[in-house]
């Protein structure tokens, strides 16, 4: 004998059962292994689908309006991290170009036209 428990709504029963029955294995079809194994794996996928779909089925699921405004939420901050982010490159890139513009082995210009020049490029003109 053995006790399991069993949840019912808020209450916990306890109940005792007899193993003697559970003990007794099923007597096998006289199925060739082949047979036996194709009709395994197919109940497998039956039951592997069946209780899949009721796990979706107990799921909750979000509602539109949650989804729709979660996803403007998304885009917008995408789209402001775009261009904060192009920001930071376009302004490295013409710091690149000034670094050049001042070194001896690059165009090795005045400082003050690669700042006008700089400032030019960075303003966008």
């Amino acid at each position: 004998m053995a006790i399991t428990r069993t949840k019912k709504g808020n209450l916990v029963d306890t109940q005792i059962v007899d193993k003697a029955s559970d003990d007794k294995k099923p007597e096998l079809s006289p199925q060739t292994p082949v047979e036996a194994v194709k009709n395994t794996s197919k109940t497998k996928k039956k039951d592997f689908l069946s209780t899949t779909i009721a796990e979706l089925k107990k799921s909750q699921w979000p509602s539109f309006s949650y989804v729709a405004k979660w996803s403007g939420v998304i885009i917008i901050f995408t789209a402001v991290f775009s261009i904060v982010l192009g920001g930071f490159d376009h302004t490295f890139n013409n710091g690149v170009k000034f670094i050049d513009c001042t070194s001896p082995k690059g165009r090795n210009q005045n400082v003050q036209n690669c700042g006008t020049e700089f400032l030019e490029k960075l303003i966008g003109r």
